[in-house]
């Protein structure tokens, strides 16, 4: 699901669907990407088409636990579908960078 790319500390989401389904194994990935020493993490979205509000979520609270650690996580290259969502739901300031 996820892909570490070439680029350090970014990481592809290779699913163009993120839902309540794919949560779980999502969380599990991002657990594994945290490392010591790291000060940003940045997903990319390019191939994300659709994502829910349960995933949303799961960011965030990712964000606030990797900001404990004193790592920010990112959200990049992010389709304006999801863009317009991240703005309605005022979570745009939170996410992209």
């Amino acid at each position: 699901m996820v892909t570490e790319l070439t680029t350090e500390k970014s990481y592809l989401i290779e699913n163009n669907r993120l839902d309540l389904y794919s949560a779980q194994g999502l969380e599990e990935e991002m657990t594994k990407l945290f490392q010591k020493g790291m000060s940003v993490i940045y997903i990319d979205f390019s191939n994300v088409e659709e994502v829910s509000s349960a995933v949303l979520g799961l960011f965030l609270y990712k964000k606030v636990m990797f900001q404990k650690q004193g790592v920010r996580l990112f959200l990049i290259n992010v389709k304006p579908q999801i863009q317009k969502i991240l703005k309605i739901l005022h979570l745009s300031g939170h996410l992209l960078p």
